[in-house]
């Protein structure tokens, strides 16, 4: 595999090569970033997985799993804060009609570093997938979470034209989700197309809460080119709240995004931040990311 196109150096998004990896200055701390094979580095993601994803073992991605991942050409990278392992993600490698194709599993982040280690682990990703080779990473992630799809498909120009109901069933992550289905978007991220590479880079301002507010929204039947749809702003604070209710905006949701992938639909961008009520996707029809 070798990429057709020369992609970003890791020091031009702030990552400061050494020995063990990679230092990054996120926030006020100044993290390590590793990639992880050793089975006692990667035990140390068995922990975030409880916390972040609330997953029992028998969902866990164990140790013993993760250290084939770097074989397949994917890798599991790690941030350090010292000794303590505070985010992770990991990718498996493969080919998907002849193509070759990064799908990268797992993302945690520990709560109390939330606010851009996950974006420097995607970005970090991002560089060490297209040195191996890899042009396309996809991943899965669930719709009703807003902090997510502004991480997706704001700061990293991620897109989706695909649902799936209940991937890992109603038993996974119980603690966090509630026993509702694990529906999820099956997100693409093209690397070698300029709407990544210039949110990568931070030319790209991310679209402010009341940015969709003019444009329709989606109904099933629509013939416009762009509207948007709304998700609740704190999906795990009206999990907790009110069941009923989020269980009413899995369903709802499921039936409108089915509806509009169907119609030609993708969800290109999303606006939102913390505190607001709601978080809104942006739909376009048609839409066609241009390569580099």
């Amino acid at each position: 595999m070798h990429p057709s196109v020369d992609f970003i150096a890791p020091e031009t998004l702030g990552f400061e090569s050494c020995s063990e990896g990679w230092w990054k200055t996120v926030g006020e701390r100044r993290l390590l970033f590793t990639r992880l094979r050793s089975r006692l580095d990667l035990e140390k993601t068995e922990r975030l997985q409880r916390t972040v994803f609330g997953v029992s073992d028998l969902d866990l991605a164990s140790s013993s799993i993760l250290v084939a991942v770097h074989e397949t050409g994917g890798e599991v990278l790690g941030a350090f804060d010292g000794e303590r392992l505070v985010g992770f993600v990991s990718s498996w490698g493969g080919y998907v009609d002849s193509r070759a194709r990064l799908v990268s599993d797992l993302m945690a982040v520990e709560a109390g570093y939330r606010g851009g280690i996950g974006f420097a682990l995607k970005a970090l990703q991002a560089v060490v997938a297209f040195q191996a080779g890899f042009e396309e990473i996809v991943w899965t992630v669930d719709p009703l979470r807003a902090a997510n799809a502004r991480l997706n498909f704001e700061r990293l120009g991620a897109h989706a034209r695909k649902y799936l109901r209940n991937v890992y069933g109603e038993h996974f992550g119980e603690g966090l989700y509630g026993g509702l289905p694990s529906d999820r978007l099956f997100v693409t991220w093209p690397l070698r197309s300029a709407r990544v590479r210039s949110r990568l880079l931070g030319r790209y301002e991310p679209l402010a809460p009341g940015a969709l507010a003019a444009l329709p929204q989606y109904a099933p039947n629509t013939s416009e080119s762009r509207v948007h749809l709304a998700v609740p702003g704190d999906f795990d604070g009206l999990l907790a709240s009110d069941p009923t209710q989020a269980r009413e905006w899995r369903f709802r949701l499921r039936d409108n995004l089915e509806a509009a992938f169907a119609s030609g639909y993708a969800i290109t961008g999303f606006a939102g931040w913390r505190g607001e009520p709601h978080g809104y996707y942006l739909l376009e029809r048609d839409f066609v990311f241009e390569l580099e």
